[in-house]
């Protein structure tokens, strides 16, 4: 019967699936022992432990801190880059992903009980399918992982481990919601400067959240089976921006006053004679209704920020099942099945005219009655005429984000003979996407409509009169709106297939203890497709920054690994144990070639001190999007260095990027700091390769103290992903390289990057996706935990924290001067505190407990990331000194045992600290950078029963 096993494994290893980094029985025989498990390696043994150093963050941790959603609390980790999907809103991917170190989140792999999360919307891995009520808990390894898993593990592993041995039922319901003072005298100020409105004293509750979690499991079939199931619905309100007085509006890149868009209520322009300069201020000019003649230079900016939401409001519906089955030690099946709804929705201000149509209209035209008298303009030639006009007519840009998402997992392991075991299975996951977007103007009618709707205009036209005051009506507004859709597909099939056991033979230095191996297979398969409505495909909606790019393609790989476990050494006094971990990987792709990955790593246990370290090679092959990605004009957020009457660069400088003498000083800036770039794939992309170095040590001195520490270094050659805008144009100026500045296209006349958003006429920076150049971090991760009984209860403390040496990007190798490190600093290009850690202390005892946190961020240091020199740009860093100042924040939870029931409640942020405060350029939503407590306290409350 073994030998048939082994020969049916052998003739299906092309059809088996993932295989699971999870808790499996074992035969009972008295030569095969409880083994273990974990996130890293398939190596099932009774004394191995890893080399790569794990973080674990338990259950408890959820309960502690009122998270229901998974990105809740792990993102708050210092190993993890702080997102927080909820509260990004414009350019929001609308789902949370999971991102150690910060190298994005294709680079670091996302598993749920040993297997691949399905890809989302933008190929990253959608953490929402997560049960947060489910979780066992999450394990967070450093270091490369390719070797073992494949693909994408260039930065390490996020595994979520769910707690599929659950029996009985358990009912779980919590409600949650935040509360601020708003009292913030500094924006209040500035908003009252300009006639702005805000919120005053406490907001009350708002930003609610409730949930509900239901899961019922238990044994079968005389105990040889076991089933469970769950499922968890969980809702979010909105909170708007105008919520809070610190968002109600949107700061200059200085900090200094409430700037805004130049696409207004009362509509704004730029107008252009034949040599493009109309005053010293670009052309700006506007309808001055107080005096009823024109008047140059902008008029009223438009404050968007505060119908733009904070945070998002979202509603998911997850499920899911396991069940497996021993038929008897050789065939022991298994299945997993995981599926979330989720509804989101993103909402920002009005849509617009947004400067983007040519309008050339001569001064006796009627339709712009005594502008040209007004504004002292030749009326020899057409003058070239932009509108900018913002639609408060017809209502806020919203779009309707409906996801499904699916996984389904069959498989089944045991026994070969008494040393030798196999796992064997078949995953497939599905995603579906429907994007709808409401409110927003279509470009190619613009035109015809502030023309007065001339013959040959499209049907239904109304005339959109910009030219006098309340001039435009709501059906002029309706006539130009559209709706969008954007559909979106993606999936991934894996067949895996391993064997693992053990040589039987081992070095009589380990007393014998023999040599573990693991040898298998993997195929995968991963499909990703947008299709769009032709005035999405085409850029034609005014408000979208370009373009939706239709994709449709695959990328597969096969592959063959091996992994083992060598003990070299035991009991040999001080040492009590010496063994290696050794991986090879060679992976053949359809697209981008083959690559190798291998690990080398070893772990050694001299008394209480156990040290661990290891090398991986590791690689991410590109994804379908970066490989098939149209190139296409869209948004990017930043400076113009050479805009405005006062430009920042010289005129050498501004030379270099393609500013002319005479419009030196005469180029418009965009007054809401969006700018043109031309971006896309590439399908001429290889895999990008890391090699990653770890070296750890863990010390136990007493009874219930564990202390570890453990470095990280990873080296990344090859990286995928674009040069930068900014970086462009930045070193295009200060350096000149021909290279740079052929990249950067002014628009004819006025010189500008912003005004307008079709390739042919617009400006733009080309900033398309390559291979461009390598990266460097590490760092330390420190780790603490000790508990003690006292006072009747037991103590327990821990802590965590992540000291980030380097953070070094260099996109551009080649030349000279590229190289920058944002360890320590903010910019517009960082945002990574040195210092980051999260400390906990509770007690508990008989029937309640109570827990602290104390979650910290170190400051950063406001300075240019390659020079090292203080910037000057924003004011508010400038006046604290040039950077960011240390936030701290506090957090206090209880839970009361009542019978069968358990009652949580908490607040986080107990001091209602607002986030700080910086220019746009730095913030990420509202007036604030990303990782900061956005909305002020959080209170959470939640009632469990379990039966």
């Amino acid at each position: 019967m073994c030998d048939a096993i082994l020969v049916a494994l052998i003739g299906t290893a092309g059809l088996a699936g993932t295989a699971a980094a999870q808790d499996a029985e074992t035969k009972p025989d008295a030569k095969m022992l409880d083994t273990v498990t974990v996130t890293g390696t398939r190596i099932k043994s009774q004394t191995m432990t890893a080399s790569s150093p794990v973080a674990e963050i338990d259950r408890e941790a959820f309960k502690n801190t009122g998270a229901t959603r998974a990105d809740d609390l792990i993102n708050q980790y210092p190993q993890m880059a702080p997102y927080f999907d909820n509260f990004a809103n414009n350019g929001a991917q609308s789902y949370p992903t999971a991102d150690l170190r910060g190298l994005g989140p294709g680079r670091t792999l996302t598993l749920v009980n040993g297997h691949r999360l399905p890809p989302g919307t933008f190929e990253s891995r959608d953490i929402s399918i997560v049960p947060a009520a489910l979780i066992k808990r999450v394990d967070l390894l450093t270091g490369g992982a390719s070797a073992v898993y494949g693909s994408d593990a260039i930065a390490g592993v996020v595994n979520f481990v769910l707690d599929t041995n659950f029996e009985g039922i358990s009912l779980n319901a919590g409600t949650s919601a935040y509360r601020h003072k708003n009292d913030n005298s500094y924006l209040r100020g500035k908003m009252d400067e300009v006639g702005y409105t805000y919120p005053r004293g406490d907001s009350g509750f708002d930003g609610i959240s409730r949930n509900v979690d239901i899961a019922i499991g238990g044994k079968f079939g005389e105990g040889k089976g076991h089933a469970m199931a769950w499922m968890t619905w969980r809702e979010n309100d909105a909170l708007m921006q105008g919520d809070r007085d610190y968002s109600s509006c949107a700061l200059n890149a200085s900090g200094t006053a409430c700037g805004g868009s130049g696409t207004a209520p009362i509509p704004n322009f730029y107008i252009y004679d034949a040599d493009y300069v109309l005053s010293d201020t670009g052309g700006a000019a506007h309808f001055d209704p107080t005096t009823g003649k024109w008047a140059p230079d902008m008029g009223q900016l438009y404050n968007y920020a505060p119908i733009n939401y904070y945070q998002r409001p979202d509603t998911r519906y997850n499920f899911g099942a396991s069940v497996r089955y021993d038929v008897n030690d050789y065939f022991r099946p298994y299945a997993e099945m995981m599926y979330v709804n989720k509804k989101s929705s993103i909402q920002v201000a009005e849509s617009g005219t947004f400067f983007a149509q040519t309008l050339s209209i001569a001064c006796d035209d009627p339709l712009i009655n005594t502008m040209c008298s007004d504004l002292g303009l030749s009326d020899a030639e057409p003058l070239e005429i932009y509108v900018g006009k913002r639609n408060n007519e017809g209502g806020a840009r919203r779009t309707s984000d409906d996801t499904n998402s699916w996984r389904l997992i069959g498989g089944a392991e045991g026994f070969i003979n008494d040393t030798w075991s196999y796992n064997a299975s078949y995953a497939f996951s599905r995603t579906e996407n429907t994007n709808i977007g409401r409110g927003d103007f279509l470009s190619d009618r613009v035109a015809s409509a502030l023309l007065g709707c001339p013959a040959g205009s499209f049907a239904g036209c109304v005339p959109y009169n910009v030219w006098v005051p309340n001039g435009v009506t709501k059906e002029a507004a309706e006539a130009l709106q559209g709706v969008s859709m954007v559909s979106t597909s993606t999936s991934m099939k894996v067949l895996n297939a391993y064997v693992s056991g053990d040589l039987g033979w081992g070095f009589p230095t380990a007393d014998n203890d023999p040599i573990k191996l693991v040898f298998g297979y993997e195929w995968r398969k991963e499909h990703y497709e947008v299709e769009a409505d032709s005035n999405s495909a085409s850029g034609n909606f005014t408000g979208a920054g370009g373009p939706v790019t239709a994709i449709n393609g695959d990328v597969s790989v096969r592959e063959l690994f091996m992994e083992s476990a060598v003990p070299l050494a035991q009991d040999m006094g001080l040492l009590r144990s010496l063994s290696l971990d050794l991986g090879f990987r060679a992976s053949d792709y359809n697209l981008s070639g083959r690559a190798n990955t291998y690990k080398v790593g070893a772990n050694a246990e001299l008394g209480p001190v156990r040290l661990r370290g290891g090398f991986n090679r590791a690689i991410r092959a590109p994804n379908i999007g970066e490989l098939f990605s149209l190139q296409s004009i869209s948004l990017w957020e930043g400076e113009d260095p050479c805009a405005g009457s006062n430009p920042v660069y010289t005129a050498a400088q501004c030379a270099n990027t393609g500013v002319t003498g005479a419009q030196y000083g005469n180029i418009p800036a965009s007054p809401a700091d969006q700018y043109n770039q031309y971006a896309g794939g590439n399908l001429e992309l290889t895999p990008e390769k890391a090699k990653t170095w770890t070296l750890g040590a863990a010390y136990s001195p007493i009874d219930g103290l564990d202390l570890s520490l453990d470095f990280y270094d990873i080296k990344m050659t090859d990286r995928i992903a674009d040069i930068g805008a900014s970086t462009i144009l930045e070193l295009c100026g200060s350096t000149g390289n021909p290279t740079l500045c052929s990249m950067i296209h002014r628009r004819s006349g006025s010189g500008d990057l912003w005004i307008g958003n079709d390739v042919a006429t617009t400006g733009y920076i080309e900033n398309l996706t390559g291979n461009f150049g390598k990266s460097h971090h590490r760092g330390f991760d420190f780790t603490a935990a000790y508990g003690w009984d006292a006072l009747g209860g037991r103590f327990n403390t821990t802590f965590v924290g992540t000291r980030t040496q380097k953070v070094e990007i260099d996109n551009l190798p080649e030349i000279e001067g590229t190289k920058f490190d944002c360890a320590g600093k903010i910019n517009v290009s960082c945002l990574n505190p040195k210092w980051r850690h999260i400390a906990n202390a509770s007690f508990a005892r008989d029937w309640y407990s109570v827990n602290l946190r104390w979650r910290y961020t170190a400051g950063v240091d406001y300075v240019n990331a390659v020079t090292g020199s203080k910037l000057s740009t924003d004011k508010l860093l400038v006046a604290n000194g040039n950077k960011l100042s240390a936030a701290n924040y506090f957090d206090l939870s209880a839970n009361f045992d009542i019978g069968p029931m358990v009652w949580t409640m908490g607040v986080n942020n107990i001091a209602d600290k607002e986030p700080p405060m910086v220019g746009n350029a730095l913030a990420l939503n509202g007036n604030a950078p990303g990782g900061y407590d956005q909305a002020g306290r959080y209170f959470f409350t939640s009632v469990s029963v379990k039966f």
